[in-house]
């Protein structure tokens, strides 16, 4: 009689293995962090925050609040806004926990393997880089407020959102419908994707170089949707056709137009979270007109920001390959990673047609002007401007240190110019950034602290090791008219109507950065970190504003001055200075066909 058993047990064997299989992939596919965020009252400005902490394996749980963001490498000590922290277990047991540093918490498991810890966050600065919670919106920028449990950082993660009703949600995680959750691969993920909630929120959507781009609007703009889509789609296939690679799917852009004036962006992996105002100053060119002014500004940050989904969000530095939210971790490439992503900000609005060619070169020529004439840049060396950002950023001596943000961008001036004038127009900065996205992210690594060096000379074939030792390393002067040189250009400087110099000031658009304060600026009672606002009665949105502002006036003349410090208004009289001399582009006479090809190519006359 024939057994079935020798047949029967592998199938069984097999049925097994096959639904243990699939029970570990699901269970290994659960967030191990799992947060409700909600509110009783946004006019308190608190989040509730709980968070179920799975597969807890030892006798206590940390769990902390990052200590920094990416894009502001500076520490900003988010714990300062957690009150009311707890824990307990699922079923409501209340379990021991202690404050162990100033931005960690112990939490004794008592043999439990998962726990919740429950705390608040104080939610009040509308800018891109914190979170607000108010009764017309919620901005929840998730490193701000949600904790990580310590060494799990890189396993699956969720969060559920507990919006009122007639709330809208704009973000670039996608929510699973049978759940509510929006999951995350990770922490890194999560973080890195803020949310935008309200009850007036606004959507646009439309495709643009194979991939779905969204725009949400928080504010009272009255914007011309067949112009938004029409400038941003530009944007998009123009850093597109830069990189020849897109590396997401889905881009959102999150505008926050308030009624008052206000300028932030920040860059996410696949979104960006831009605060932009007064609303009242955000008109739109019509017609075929140039984009200027407030919206002018918008889509420059839009743009510097979009660029970041590559050069940042996916070719990182090495140091930050994963990143370390408790500590500082320190490169001399932010001037790469910030200050070339600003360069390319406005290449690529100029390719897009988004700015005039005169506009373009006058703003390039301003940012070498800066930099070339900033004293600090004598003092202190455009690595050293990187590593030395997080502990002064805010409060270096005076005339000792300087924007990495300038620096890149006035260096990639050079070198994009020096690319092309070396290879004959073969190679350009474009190829090194398409080199360095394929030899990095591509292969899942950061970029070394020597990456972009290397990078410079695998394209080229020729070596920068002398470039770097005297101006990236080192403190000489650029000699930049042997690279302008390249495309026909010259820098000259003459009189103009800059006022930063004489005001003795350093400005990252409005924002000051660097004071001296025997200038006017600071005998005016200015301090770094204000936001300049209005000059006499007309409000400035950006440095151009600005200069055209005191060109009203005469050297000599007192003229009232506000500017934002910490959400107030502060007004004083500033005394009106010489007019400063201002650097600009001029072509060189008798261009040869080569400059000329050179120059039509960085343009992109010729694509």
């Amino acid at each position: 009689m024939p057994t079935l058993v020798p047949e029967a047990a592998p199938r069984l064997s097999f049925v097994f293995t096959f639904f243990m299989l699939l029970f570990a992939q699901s269970v290994a596919s659960q967030p191990s962090v799992e947060y409700d965020v909600s509110w009783d009252d946004a006019t308190t400005h608190y989040y509730d925050v709980a968070m179920h902490v799975r597969g807890a394996s030892g006798p206590t749980v940390d769990v902390k609040m990052p200590a920094w963001r990416p894009g502001r490498y500076i520490i900003q000590n988010y714990a300062r806004y957690v009150i009311n922290f707890a824990a307990r277990t699922p079923d409501g047991r209340k379990l021991p926990f202690a404050k162990v540093d100033k931005d960690t918490w112990r939490v004794v498991t008592m043999g439990n393997d998962e726990v919740v810890v429950t705390y608040q966050n104080y939610a009040n600065v509308l800018d891109a880089g914190e979170s607000f919670l108010d009764e017309t919106e919620a901005y929840l920028n998730p490193i701000s407020v949600l904790m990580y449990a310590a060494g799990r950082m890189q396993e699956p993660v969720a969060l559920r959102l507990k919006q009122p009703d007639g709330w809208h949600v704009a973000t670039a995680l996608t929510q699973d419908p049978a759940t509510g959750l929006f999951n995350a691969a990770d922490y890194h993920e999560l973080v890195d994707t803020p949310f935008l909630v309200s009850p007036d929120l606004r959507m646009v959507s439309f495709e643009a170089a194979g991939a779905t781009i969204d725009i949400a609007v928080q504010g009272a703009w009255a914007y011309d949707e067949a112009r938004l889509i029409a400038d941003h789609r530009a944007i998009v296939e123009a850093q597109a056709d830069i990189m020849k690679v897109v590396p997401f799917d889905r881009y959102l852009f999150m505008y926050h137009v308030p009624p008052t004036p206000a300028g932030h962006g920040v860059e996410h992996k696949n979104s960006t979270s831009i605060v932009l105002g007064p609303a009242s100053a955000m008109s739109m060119p019509t017609g075929g007109e140039h984009a200027s002014g407030l919206y002018g500004a918008l889509l420059r940050v839009a743009s510097h920001e979009l660029f970041h989904a590559w050069n940042v969000e996916r070719i990182r530095p090495e140091v930050m390959y994963p990143t370390d939210y408790s500590r500082e971790q320190y490169t001399t490439q932010m001037w790469i990673f910030e200050g070339i992503t600003d360069y390319y900000a406005d290449v690529a609005l100029v390719r897009a047609g988004l700015i005039s060619e005169e506009a373009f070169l006058s703003g390039l020529a301003g940012t070498i002007g800066s930099f070339h004439n900033n004293p600090a840049r004598k003092v202190t060396s455009v690595a050293m401007s990187s590593f030395d950002s997080w502990s002064k950023q805010e409060d270096a001596p005076p005339n000792t240190f300087y924007s990495f943000y300038t620096a890149g961008k006035a260096l990639g001036v050079a070198l994009d110019l020096e690319l092309r004038g070396r290879t004959n127009g073969e190679k350009s900065l474009d190829d090194v950034f398409r080199y360095l996205y394929a030899e990095y992210p591509e292969r899942d690594r950061g970029v070394p602290e020597d990456g972009f060096q290397r990078a410079l000379a695998e394209v080229s074939g020729s070596s920068f090791d002398s470039f770097y030792e005297r101006h990236i390393a080192g403190v000489e002067d650029v000699d930049w008219n042997a690279h302008l040189a390249h495309a026909g250009l010259s820098i000259v400087e003459r009189a103009g109507v800059d006022p930063t110099r004489w005001m003795r000031v350093y400005l990252d658009g409005l924002k000051i950065l660097g004071i001296d304060p025997a200038g006017a600026a600071g005998t005016a009672g200015l301090v770094s970190g204000d936001v300049l606002v209005a000059v006499g009665d007309a409000q400035v949105a950006d440095q151009a504003a600005l200069g055209s502002a005191f060109a009203q006036y005469q050297p000599g003349d007192r003229v009232a001055l506000r500017a934002d410090r910490d959400g107030e208004t502060v007004t004083t009289e500033i005394v009106v200075g010489k007019a400063p001399i201002e650097t600009v582009m001029e072509p060189l006479d008798g261009a040869s066909a080569a400059q000329s090809a050179t120059l039509d190519a960085w343009l992109g006359r010729a694509h």
